[in-house]
């Protein structure tokens, strides 16, 4: 699926007021905070030749907002690790660079931060067990909510005193095996 499929599936959950995606040239971008999501781009610059990176931004009807920007070596990095047909010449990844850096910033935020209708979470792991594209963007809430269980378990068992140590949590293969808090 494209990043245009994507920007459909999100809009149809009826929780998308704003999305957008797409490439920041290099004489447009002034900087990137990623500690508070702040893009600076000068878009009354023409556009030039070279590409900085991309960005992916939504607001929710919430009022939720969430802003990525990934520089080209990131994407560039992500492409190589988790596509299998990245350095094939018939690879889009070698044919339409943009759109598939696009997409994959773009993924990687909603798949992170969007409120995902059924429609889209089977989109999501679809794409990801696609043969021909391998493009798996790491859930970072599956380690917190990991992690939570396990200190949870680590202060029960010490106010218990129990004398040997908490077992290894191991990480769940599907979201249905994460534990309800």
């Amino acid at each position: 699926m494209g990043y245009k499929g994507l920007i459909q599936l999100a809009i149809r959950s009826g929780q998308v007021t704003k999305l957008n995606a797409g490439p920041v040239y290099e004489n447009q971008f002034i900087k990137y905070d990623n500690l508070f999501e702040e893009l600076e781009i000068d878009f009354t610059i023409p556009k030039g030749t070279e590409i900085a990176g991309y960005f992916a931004s939504m607001e929710l009807i919430n009022g939720f907002r969430k802003v990525i920007y990934w520089d080209k070596e990131q994407v560039l990095a992500h492409g190589k690790r988790f596509s299998k047909s990245f350095s094939r010449s018939s690879s889009p990844w070698q044919t339409d660079f943009d759109a598939m850096a696009t997409r994959t910033v773009l993924k990687a935020m909603l798949g992170t931060y969007a409120p995902l209708s059924t429609e889209m979470q089977q989109a999501i792991v679809a794409d990801n067990e696609s043969a021909t594209h391998k493009d798996v963007t790491p859930d970072v809430t599956d380690d917190l909510v990991l992690e939570a269980v396990d200190e949870t378990k680590t202060d029960v068992i010490e106010e218990q005193g129990a004398p040997e140590a908490p077992q290894e949590a191991t990480k769940p293969e599907t979201y249905e095996e994460l534990p309800l808090l």
